[in-house]
């Protein structure tokens, strides 16, 4: 199993538009093969962080969605709102 942790930060102008655009980007994940979990979250403090919180079945499916229609149709049209990206790839321990 994989889990993966990315945190986005979004242009504090287009949070709402952003916002609807990752969450159709959850909906259509949620479809994919592979996927276990995919959330999104908003942080309470500064609205213009999100994070995401994902669990795949394998890395290989995992880079199937990055490289899949979903991620690609996100991509062209809302990822100019972002403007920092940091990504984790966890393995489970316990």
């Amino acid at each position: 199993m994989l889990t993966i942790v990315a945190r986005i930060s979004v242009d504090p102008a287009r949070i709402e538009a952003m916002k609807q655009a990752m969450t159709e980007l959850v909906a259509a994940t949620r479809q994919e093969p592979g996927c276990i979990l995919y959330q999104l979250h908003q942080d309470n403090q500064q609205p213009e962080r999100f994070i995401f919180t994902e669990s795949w079945h394998s890395h290989a499916l995992w880079r199937q969605h990055m490289e899949g229609a979903a991620v690609a149709d996100f991509n062209a049209g809302a990822a100019d709102g972002i403007t920092g990206f940091e990504l984790q790839q966890l393995t489970p321990v316990a």
